[in-house]
């Protein structure tokens, strides 16, 4: 979260020790010539400080309610009229994650409650601020739910592969509700007749094909 609002939100680069960690400084660049670059400093610093003064604030809210019980919210975000809400999708995404999950040989009723939990981060209020956290919300709220260690993994891991060359989910867990969360979008949209064109592929249905065959 501190990366994503230096990096996406303020355009800052954020700075490492020699461990690796994150150190409390950062880069900036300006368009600006003066002297005494000190007020340019403070101004960004104060701009910085009151971004993550508001992620804190949503990170204390959003620890008031667990993910559980955030899931009739679900039934208001709309997939596709045509398709349901995202409250229907997890009804489906739990009875094929199950399925997958026994073919594989896992726990089905792990891939189950995983399946019934990944989507529950869309209606808090870190997402909500910063979509770009949706999966790892749900794997730092999952753990303080008290969920294991496996559940909170796979609701992070079954968005992968975001991108190419993206990590691919590592339990059988997380690569069940990765495969059904895809295969229900790409047999949904299609179904309804949103084949994906040369220019236009708006619910992402390539990525969707192309994860399902890496994971």
């Amino acid at each position: 979260m501190l990366d994503l609002t230096m990096q996406q939100n303020q355009k800052y680069f954020p700075l490492l020790d020699q461990n690796g960690k994150l150190m409390n400084r950062f880069l900036l660049v300006s368009n600006l010539q003066t002297e005494d670059p000190s007020h340019i400093i403070r101004g960004n610093e104060r701009v910085l400080r009151a971004r993550l003064s508001d992620a804190e604030f949503f990170y204390k809210q959003d620890q008031k309610a667990t993910l559980e019980s955030r899931l009739p919210k679900l039934a208001n975000v709309v997939y596709h009229n045509k398709i349901g809400s995202q409250a229907e999708r997890i009804e489906r995404l739990q009875s094929i994650a199950a399925h997958i999950a026994k073919a594989l040989g896992a726990d089905a009723a792990a891939a189950e409650r995983a399946a019934r939990l990944a989507k529950a981060d869309l209606v808090t209020e870190m997402v909500g601020e910063f979509p770009e956290l949706q999966g790892t919300m749900g794997k730092y709220y999952a753990r303080l739910d008290g969920e294991t260690e496996e559940i909170a993994e796979a609701i992070e891991q079954h968005y992968q592969p975001r991108f190419a060359g993206d990590k691919l989910p590592e339990s059988k867990i997380a690569a069940a509700v990765a495969l059904a969360d895809k295969l229900e979008t790409l047999v949904g949209i299609w179904g309804i007749g949103l084949i994906p064109t040369g220019d236009k592929d708006p619910y992402a249905l390539r990525r969707a094909a192309l994860g399902i065959c890496g994971c």
